[in-house]
Order: C-alpha cells, then sequence, then structure tokens
C-alpha cells in the first residue's frame, strides 16, 4: 500500500496548559504519529493524538473515538478512512515542550 500524501504539524509551547488541535481531512487510509521532540524544565510533559474521527463503514456515519485524558493519549493510530484527528501537547508550570506530529495517508 503506497503512501499518497504525508503532512507533519509542530508547535512549541511553554507554561502550565493543555492545547489542542484539530486537522481535517478527505477520509482515507490513515497512520498517525505524536512525537514529543524536546522538553526543559523537571516535571511531565507530554504529547499525543486525543481523540480520531473515522467512518468504519463505507457508507456509514462518522465515528469519533476520545483516548481519555493527555495520560491516555495516543502515540501512533491507523484507522481506515479517517477524516479527523484531535493532537495535543500537555505542559506543566516552568516547563516548554516541542512536539511533531505526522500523519501518512494510504
Amino acid at each position: 500500500m503506497p503512501v499518497i500524501n504525508m503532512a507533519t504539524t509542530a508547535w512549541k509551547q511553554s507554561g502550565g496548559q493543555i492545547h489542542t488541535a484539530d486537522i481535517n481531512f478527505a477520509p482515507r487510509s490513515t497512520f498517525v504519529i505524536a512525537s514529543l521532540t524536546g522538553t526543559i524544565g523537571g516535571g511531565t510533559q507530554f504529547a499525543g493524538i486525543v481523540s480520531v474521527r473515522s467512518r468504519p463503514q463505507i457508507d456509514g456515519q462518522e465515528v469519533t473515538e476520545t483516548f481519555g485524558g493527555w495520560e491516555q493519549w495516543r502515540s501512533s493510530v491507523f484507522r481506515q478512512r479517517m477524516s479527523s484527528v484531535t493532537v495535543g501537547v500537555a505542559t506543566g508550570k516552568d516547563q516548554t515542550a516541542k512536539a511533531v506530529f505526522t500523519r501518512y495517508e494510504f
């Protein structure tokens, strides 16, 4: 199965916050990877996949899967006919994190 599209989203954030972003695209078989590429400060910083939206049946309705609080976010997800992914970064007080999210469409 050849990759027909690849897209990367990256951001850096600081301070005690959880930030998420929705990425929407045409329904395709899609694999998404979340990577925390750098941190500054003590404590926990986290990057992951918050939720995905897909159409399990070709002519069915879209279904949203949410993976819980930041400590349960996924590092990778594959779904056929995925149409949206929500990615997130969580940082504590006096912390900075840089994350990269890569999406492969088949």
